[in-house]
């Protein structure tokens, strides 16, 4: 009588979706496509993203006993295609601002970024992700790790440096998002039942 009387276990399916951006040319296609592919499709040529491209990827998390199905949508950056990729970002969970560590433009511009993004989302503030890409470059560098980690702090972002042509740590800024997204799904749950 007591086996009937257990509750099945069951795992819940959380769709979150994540907007990419930062300059043109800082590796977020790279970092995508290794991350989606495990670490065995780095693109050897370099093709620029126009609009945005689209994967989908399922990492589970125990803790919370669910499985969340990141909706990873690259946007472009170059200019051109800001106003574009901008439709992109409604209804976005989380945000992964990408700079190259050997450019401090496009570290410069993460601010720009940002505004844009709280301008096309201004319904709420969304959490996210640094990522500082090209670490195998170290010798190239021109970002302090204390500049990136201070700048991360400032805008209550988790800080990521990685390198996608070494695959190194690609995955962790997505299995960041990926733990995190229950608790914020379970907060919006708890708000909706005082309605």
């Amino acid at each position: 009588m007591a086996e009937a009387e257990q509750k099945p276990n069951l795992s819940l399916l959380l769709r979150c979706k994540v907007i990419v951006v930062g300059d043109a040319g800082v590796g977020k296609s790279a970092i995508v496509q290794m991350f989606h592919s495990k670490g065995t499709h780095y693109p050897k040529q370099y093709a620029m993203t126009t609009g945005c491209d689209f994967v989908m990827k399922e990492l589970k998390v125990p803790d919370a006993n669910a499985t969340v199905e990141l909706h990873i949508y690259d946007c472009s950056g170059q200019t051109v295609f800001k106003e574009l990729t901008a439709e992109y970002w409604r209804n976005s969970n989380y945000i992964m601002l990408v700079y190259d560590q050997t450019n401090t433009e496009s570290f410069r511009n993460l601010g720009t970024w940002l505004d844009l993004i709280r301008k096309k989302c201004p319904e709420k503030i969304l959490p996210g992700v640094l990522v500082a890409n090209k670490t195998d470059l170290e010798e190239r560098s021109r970002v302090h790790l204390a500049e990136a980690t201070e700048f991360a702090r400032a805008n209550n972002l988790d800080f990521f440096p990685v390198s996608a042509y070494r695959n190194t740590n690609v995955e962790d800024p997505f299995s960041a998002i990926a733990k995190k997204y229950p608790a914020s799904y379970e907060e919006k749950l708890e708000i909706l039942k005082d309605f």
